[in-house]
């Protein structure tokens, strides 16, 4: 049996009152559907459209786009009503629709390399910040630092005609990299490239390394260790950090030494103390992997500041909490955020310059206290 909303709809508006099979009055007139009458009754929960609410309106579907978009010639009261109307049926504009009549994209797209690591969350959250008050909104993406993954995310995100794209950490080849600023504005945050299109938001690398290196030297520190991510893991930035880390050491008379995780913390920890005299300063890529290397020293017996000097980057949440008390370079990453999307909204009419070089700080911890003794 018909459902007594299912009878013949007057189409004038203001016109009788729609009656069902059985002869009452229904619950709604042609003209002004109330409450969840309002909603597309094809049963598939499918959004409300432009067209739902224009006949829920009693006009047409160019004149509720007129309403919405701000423009044309429309009575006030339609467009009270319109837009009473929208709101009640919890109308929500398509954003691929729109940008495609409009041919301009509101989008940026960040690819993270993984998730795993606490700095990118507060990236995220500084870039949506930024994104929203230039009117963007942000769409994050993650591409598990594995070339194939990446390639095919990167695909992903230019099907979606961003207004400028984020890599925060990739393992592209520059001549890629190049290619892809090409066809869109791209903005690196680990690395720069020489006469490139492709803009840059990135920490001052060299300074960062004289900040960490020197304070360990202060410290008594005459050796230093070098701790990279295992191979899956190891971003482009890896290199040029620790080599900043290294160049930085031996100006200052010291001796250092680069080790790969590959086999885990705990024998990357063992091969920088081997043979070594108490205590020893390592810096670790980021605030990751000085965990995996405190929890390594907790079972080698290993106090961090009298036996064991531990330094990173990131300065994450991770490194300010008591058990690890994390010695960590600061990164701006709010400071990186703004530059890369002022660099990929202003970057391509001259408004601003294709790089921003963020200055760090160290934030020193008690996992770098100074050792009971110094070395000689």
């Amino acid at each position: 049996m018909a459902h007594p909303d299912t009878g013949p709809r007057q189409q004038a508006r203001g016109g009788p009152a729609m009656t069902s099979d059985r002869g009452r009055p229904s619950r709604r007139s042609a003209g002004a559907p109330h409450g969840d009458d309002r909603r597309p009754q094809d049963g598939s929960g499918r959004p409300v459209t432009q067209f739902d609410v224009a006949r829920a309106a009693g006009v047409s579907r160019s004149v509720v786009s007129h309403v919405l978009n701000r423009n044309g010639r429309i009575s006030e009261e339609t467009r009270d009503r319109v837009l009473r109307i929208a709101q009640e049926m919890d109308y929500q504009p398509h954003a691929a629709a729109s940008e495609l009549a409009s041919q301009h994209s509101r989008r940026v797209v960040v690819i993270l390399p993984y998730l795993d690591n606490p700095f990118f969350d507060t990236l995220v959250r500084h870039l949506r910040h930024h994104c929203l008050k230039a009117d963007r909104s942000l769409v994050v993406l993650a591409s598990d630092l594995e070339t194939g993954m990446e390639r095919a995310t990167l695909e992903e995100a230019r099907r979606m005609r961003p207004t400028g794209l984020v890599l925060p950490g990739t393992r592209l080849e520059p001549e890629e990299i190049e290619r892809l600023g090409r066809s869109l504005p791209v903005c690196l945050l680990d690395r720069g490239l020489s006469g490139s299109p492709v803009r840059t938001a990135r920490m001052d690398e060299t300074l960062a390394a004289e900040l960490v290196v020197s304070h360990l030297h202060e410290q008594g520190h005459r050796h230093l260790a070098f701790l990279s991510p295992a191979a899956p893991m190891h971003e482009h930035l890896a290199a040029e950090r620790a080599g900043a880390c290294l160049q930085e050491a031996r100006r200052r008379g010291m001796t250092a030494q680069e080790i790969q995780c590959t086999g885990g913390a705990l024998m990357a920890l063992e091969a920088a103390l081997e043979g070594r005299r108490r205590p020893v300063a390592v810096v670790t890529y980021n605030d990751v992997l000085a965990i995996n290397i405190v929890a390594a020293a907790h079972h080698l017996g290993r106090r961090l500041g009298p036996d064991l000097a531990v330094a990173s980057y990131d300065n994450t949440r991770l490194a300010s909490r008591p058990e690890f008390g994390l010695t960590s370079v600061d990164q701006r990453p709010e400071q990186l955020a703004r530059a890369a999307v002022e660099l990929l909204i202003d970057g391509g009419t001259g408004q601003a310059p294709p790089t921003r070089t963020v200055r760090p700080s160290l934030v020193v911890r008690s996992s770098t206290n100074r050792p009971l003794k110094h070395l000689s």
